[in-house]
This record gives C-alpha cells, structure tokens and sequence, in this order.
C-alpha cells in the first residue's frame, strides 16, 4: 500500500511523532545540513539532491561515547546505560541506510554483538527519501546499491513535487502513515516511472566483475604510490563515510570514565603496534588500506562492498581524490602478478 503525505504537513508529522519517539532529520547548519533532534522550531532541509555532510551513523556510533565510569567512592565500574527510548530518522537516504545495515555486520554480530549499537538499532524506525534527481557525485548504482534501494529501511518516500510518496515497508512504517490518504493507480504507476528513471540515468562509475580479485593482485604495485602523492593524509573521506567505523577506546583520568571515539586508518598513529611496529608506516600503505578495505576486505567479510557510493569522500576532498577515478586507474593497472593457464 502507497500513501500520499503533504509537503505542507511534514513539518507537523515530525513534530507529532515526538510525543512518542525522539525524531531526527536533516536541519540547516550555517551552509550544510546534518541529522538533529526535531524540535518546536527547525528548518528541515531535504530538498537539496545530495545526503547530509555527516552522515547518520553517528546517531548509532557517535563520534565519541562513555563506556564505563568509574565510582571513585565505590571504587568499582559502572557500565554506561544503554539506549532505551524509541526513535524516528527521517530523511535518510537509501545509501546511509543500506550503510547502517553493513554495520550491522560488524556490531550486531551474533558472537559479539555491540549493546550500545544494537540498543539504538532496535529503537530506531528509519524513514528514507529516495533520490529522485541524484546529484554527480553519487554512485550507488556502481556499488549494489540505487537511488530507491530498500535496505534497512522501514519506509521509503519519493517526491511527487507537493506530495511525497510513502511506502512502508515494515510494520513500524505502516504505523507511522496508515492514517495517510491511498495513493492512486495511476499515481503508483508514476511512482514506479520516477524510480525506474532515477535508476537508469546514473551512470556507471566503474565495473564491479572482477575487481576484487585484480585489486588483490595490485597490492605491491606502485599505483598506490601515486594515489598517496596527493592526498593529505587528513581522514576526512573516512570521517564522512557511512560505512567507515574504525575507532579509539581511551581512559579519560579527569571524568573517571572509558571513552569510544572515531578514528581512522588514515592517521599515521591508527596502526602502531604496542612494539612500536608500524606496518602502515606511509601513505601509499594507508591510501591502499582505505581502498582495499571498501572493495576487497569487505567482500571477504560480508560478501558485499563496503561503499554504498554516496559520494561524501568525492565532494569534500580538500584536494579532489575521487575514488571513482581511482577505482578506474586500478582496473587499467595491468596485474604484474602471473597467471598460469
């Protein structure tokens, strides 16, 4: 079932839903726009073609959280309350959520699991956005994905010009819009056009057939080498990827507590052992890390890529690195690596 939901009345939506839920979406900030709570007063912004600058993984794996605390008057460990509200995130596009459920991989994972990642996962309804006119850094169709890809998602809208589309794809996200007036026939079937078109006009960044196994051949060739002349070393394509999540634990002497911060393979310090080792000791090693990771250690993991293409890392570069291009170098780099018939 497709209902129909007002751009008029969006506004008074979120502010409802918070009676029963904290609700999140993409506000105005100075020139950009990011994932905070809605309140009385907010200006949504989901009109532009591109995702927020910081993507929404920080509302399930923020950029620093306590762990534990330490009672100094007890003199024993307290372990930091999990989540336990319910919450609503609108706006978020199909590549963050898809991004979210390739997370799940590492912090829901049935031997270990994360009780601070899945707490926020089991209390967060996602209502996504499709991207209708998606803008030219994006590439999810090059990486098994799409500008309407369901993943994750409880709900996905598509914008009719006034109205959004809504299609509840779980239980929770019938919850939320049953209310909603029925969308017509014809008006399904223009739905269905608007993404089919969206889809078919991105165009391919890269061809995925074999590219593991060659970037796996390429891994002592000095294209890494020449990739790394230009890059900064600053980790913000890491910082701003959705799917990005290496990060720090540090005891914080002052508050008493043990905190969880991001971090980055990018940084020289990320990878020294406690010997002093460091087998990523220069760029070329840590450009090759961040590359082999997203399209060949991810496939070992999970079996999927671990770049939805939401093009953050293409346009933030402060010296314009697009990973496209290098994924296209790489597969034009003959393999030195012989093959024996």
């Amino acid at each position: 079932m497709t209902y129909l939901l007002k751009k008029s009345e969006v506004n008074q939506t979120l502010r409802a839903w918070t009676s029963k839920a904290h609700v999140y979406a993409p506000q105005k900030v100075q020139k950009y726009a990011q994932f905070l709570p809605v309140g009385e007063d907010f200006e949504l912004s989901v009109e532009e073609p591109h995702n927020t600058r910081f993507p929404p993984k920080a509302l399930f794996l923020p950029q620093s959280e306590t762990l534990l605390k330490y009672n100094p008057q007890k003199r024993e460990l307290e372990s930091a309350k999990t989540p336990d509200q319910p919450r609503i995130i609108f706006g978020i596009r199909p590549c963050d959520a898809k991004a979210v459920t390739l997370l799940d991989s590492v912090f829901s994972s049935e031997d270990n699991p994360d009780p601070f990642w899945q707490a926020r996962r089991d209390q967060s309804v996602l209502v996504g956005l499709g991207c209708d006119q998606p803008c030219a850094t994006c590439f999810c169709t090059s990486v098994e994905s799409g500008p309407f890809d369901r993943s994750g998602l409880d709900a996905i809208l598509t914008d009719l010009g006034d109205t959004y589309a809504v299609e509840p794809l779980t239980e929770r996200g019938v919850s939320l819009f049953e209310n909603l007036t029925v969308a017509s026939a014809e008006t399904t079937q223009t739905i269905q056009a608007i993404q089919e078109k969206a889809t078919r006009e991105m165009p391919i960044a890269f061809g995925r057939e074999g590219l593991k196994a060659h970037l796996d051949e390429l891994f002592e060739n000095e294209i890494w080498e020449d990739f790394a002349k230009s890059c900064l070393g600053c980790g913000i394509c890491t910082f701003l990827c959705p799917t990005c999540f290496c990060f720090d634990i540090v005891d914080e002497v002052r508050k008493s507590t043990r905190e969880r911060n991001w971090d980055t393979c990018m940084f020289k310090v990320y990878s020294i052992e406690a010997s002093g080792h460091n087998p990523r000791p220069s760029r070329r090693e840590r450009t090759r890390q961040r590359l082999m990771h997203k399209y060949s250690y991810w496939l070992d993991h999970t079996g999927q890529t671990g770049c939805t293409g939401c093009g953050r890392c293409v346009r933030y570069c402060p010296v314009g690195l697009d990973i496209r291009a290098m994924v296209r170098k790489s597969v034009a780099t003959p393999s030195e690596v012989p093959h024996v018939d």
